[in-house]
């Protein structure tokens, strides 16, 4: 009897990864800080970075260095790992209503 044999190249499975340069999506901040949501108007950019909350590594939206909120989103893991590489993103801000946020993500 014959097997298979092949050393398999590995994954079909997975969705192809995304170009962090070409890495953009839209989605709202997570868990917004009241105190810095308050002064955010439409067209603000805010800063992008991760930060480690517990054994979590989270991204965050940074405005004058104040974190305004998380994001939420599916490509939240992918976007991580473009930051970690070194990819820059910012975050355009498209509408504040009551405390909900909702911005651009893309490479700066």
């Amino acid at each position: 009897m014959s097997g298979s044999g092949g050393t398999g190249g590995g994954g079909g499975f997975d969705p192809p990864e995304t170009d962090c340069g070409a890495l953009t999506f839209t989605t709202q901040l997570s868990s917004p800080k009241a105190s810095v949501v308050r002064g955010l108007k439409e067209q603000d950019v805010l800063d992008l970075a991760t930060e480690v909350v517990g054994r979590v590594t989270v991204v965050v939206a940074l405005r004058s260095g104040e974190v305004a909120g998380g994001l939420a989103s599916p490509l939240v893991q992918r976007l991580r790992e473009c930051i970690e590489a070194g990819t820059e993103f910012k975050a355009q801000v498209l509408s504040v209503d009551r405390g909900q946020v909702r911005v651009r993500v893309r490479a700066a």
